[in-house]
């Protein structure tokens, strides 16, 4: 299983890498920023995504992190959107790289035990990937 993880990530990070082909304008950054802080649902993280995944970077970068960690953290029960988005590889690829060290060790810890005791039976490899992400994380936060 742990394989099938290694082989999920390494294609996920294939697909952010091809997903940074287009140029960021100074008003699309602007924009991105703003929006990469403010999203509250799968749906608004899935439209910004689709609007900006070309300027993922800095503090926008940051701003995607923090919302993506917050929605896996403590509004889990929009886990099943999050799964039907999650069809979008390039998409999931984007939300797993931003479960990173940019945030806080409660919000880490509250992923991974949301993914271990919340997951519904239908997405076990999509938790089990979301919770590796988290892990690895977690241990980076730890190294500092």
């Amino acid at each position: 299983m742990k394989i099938l993880i290694i082989i999920l990530l390494f294609f996920l990070a294939n697909c952010i890498a091809s997903a940074e082909e287009k140029h960021c304008t100074k008003t699309e950054a602007m924009e991105a920023e703003i929006s990469a802080h403010q999203l509250n649902n799968w749906e608004e993280v899935y439209s910004s995504y689709n609007r900006f995944k070309h300027c993922d970077d800095g503090a926008i970068a940051e701003g995607y992190s923090d919302s993506v960690v917050r929605l896996l953290a403590f509004n889990w029960n929009q886990i099943e959107k999050l799964i039907q988005l999650s069809s979008d590889k390039e998409f999931f690829a984007f939300v797993i790289h931003h479960i990173d060290s940019t945030v806080g060790k409660s919000e880490i810890q509250k992923i991974i035990t949301n993914s271990n005791q919340h997951c519904p039976e239908s997405a076990t490899t999509l938790c089990l990937v979301i919770e590796e992400a988290a892990r690895k994380a977690l241990k980076e936060l730890n190294s500092y």
